[in-house]
């Protein structure tokens, strides 16, 4: 079953969320220290996701912060593609139109 984001990842295909959802912590390490930058540090603890639905992302440094998903939430929408100002500009900003992504919300908004 695919579980698709509020951006449309494939959450089954996330590092962090497949990391997370095996408790594998040697994999935490390594999405950690590949996901950090200069300006954004990342510990095994900040490995933790089950998707952008589970109430932990609120707080998480992963996602806590995620515009899309702070937005999604507020229009109660089940992912961006199902909102009526889709594509919106945090979308154009973070979703590039030629991703595998945004190619999947694009193909959802066309179903609708």
């Amino acid at each position: 079953m695919e579980y698709i984001s509020y951006c449309g990842l494939l959450c089954n295909e996330c590092p962090v969320y497949i990391a997370t959802a095996r408790n594998d912590e040697q994999m935490k390490a390594k999405v950690a220290k590949e996901y950090s930058s200069e300006r954004n540090q990342f510990s095994i603890e900040d490995i933790n996701c089950y998707g952008c639905f589970w109430e932990g992302n609120k707080t998480s440094k992963m996602c806590g912060g995620c515009e899309i998903r702070n937005c999604a939430e507020e229009k109660e929408v089940k992912n961006c593609a199902c909102c009526g100002d889709y594509p919106c500009r945090y979308i154009t900003a973070h979703v590039p139109e030629e991703s595998e992504n945004r190619k999947r919300l694009d193909k959802i908004k066309a179903s609708l």
